[in-house]
């Protein structure tokens, strides 16, 4: 069912909650422009596409326990971590909310990290559902890995799943949600194993369409962007076109970084039963899960599970 309307060789730099994306757009524009004179080929890597901290930071916790008090939020809170196959430190935070209804392991964008997303959190709280989310390896308070390759980065989802999913262990729905980015590693992870449902927010279909589309119209007169094989091998209209599970897609009508487009295309190819597209009237890339639009339907797709 789709609900239309409900009034029904880049950079990455650093980002915050719902900027992470367009500021990454920012800094390939940059670089268009920096070669744009020799009409290079840009060499789109791991290396250069996925967001690295500067150093690995400590979790503040105490940003959390004052957003929740702002939110009149009772909430739980702990930090949570584990080794990945590498040897690195993944770690992230363990929220659980009076009441819940669902069990969300958030995959977030890139560039979003846990300490800048206190508010982003206690917005599910409103659902309200536990939620544990992970920093990606070199972001925020996970260490940074000898290598930044997706092959392990996904060989590290799947443990989060897994630790999350004993960690949560309860009569509640588990549900994987990713955002941005995200939602590919979501969605992947939804193909490997069995979560109760797979919320894609603001979703991408491929990182190709993705960086063509927010690139100047100009740019493609003098140079062409090439993908690394393993980037371009992240198909995410396969992998929801292969998951038959219970599915909720969100976006804001008038996000020009994700466009609705994109999650029309997902839910067109998605095989579920129970599926369905949330367009958000009125709302930007920016502030999606603010809207009382997507808590009401967060919480009805829950309810319906």
């Amino acid at each position: 069912m789709i609900f239309y309307g409900f009034t029904g060789t880049l950079k990455a730099v650093k980002s915050y909650p719902g900027k992470g994306m367009r500021r990454f757009i920012k800094a390939s524009i940059i670089t268009v422009i920096a070669v744009v004179i020799t009409g290079c080929v840009i060499n789109v890597t791991p290396g250069n596409l996925i967001y690295q901290s500067t150093e690995t930071e400590k979790l503040n916790l105490t940003r959390f326990q004052e957003q929740a008090f702002k939110d009149d939020m009772s909430v739980a809170l702990k930090a949570v971590s584990l080794k990945s196959e590498q040897g690195h430190a993944l770690r992230g935070i363990q929220a659980l909310y009076h009441g819940a209804k669902a069990n969300i392991l958030l995959f977030g964008g890139n560039g979003m990290t846990i300490n800048e997303s206190a508010n982003i959190v206690h917005r599910f709280g409103a659902i309200p559902a536990n939620v544990i989310w992970f920093d990606y390896p070199g972001a925020g308070i996970s260490d940074k890995p000898a290598k930044l390759d997706p092959e392990a980065m996904m060989a590290d989802a799947l443990a989060i799943y897994d630790f999350a999913a004993d960690k949560l262990r309860n009569d509640k729905p588990f549900i994987v949600h990713g955002i941005e980015l995200g939602s590919a590693v979501a969605a992947n992870i939804a193909l490997q194993r069995s979560p109760d449902a797979l919320v894609l927010e603001k979703p991408i279909v491929n990182l190709s369409q993705l960086i063509n589309d927010n690139s100047p119209g100009w740019s493609g007169w003098f140079t062409r962007i090439k993908l690394s094989p393993k980037l371009a091998a992240v198909d995410n209209a396969y992998q929801v076109g292969s998951y038959e599970g219970p599915l909720l897609i969100l976006v804001g009508e008038k996000d020009l970084t994700t466009p609705p487009k994109y999650s029309q295309i997902l839910y067109r190819v998605s095989p579920s039963d129970n599926k369905n597209l949330v367009v958000v009237e009125g709302v930007g890339h920016d502030k999606l899960m603010r809207s009382p639009i997507a808590v009401d339907a967060y919480k009805a797709f829950v309810a319906g599970l």
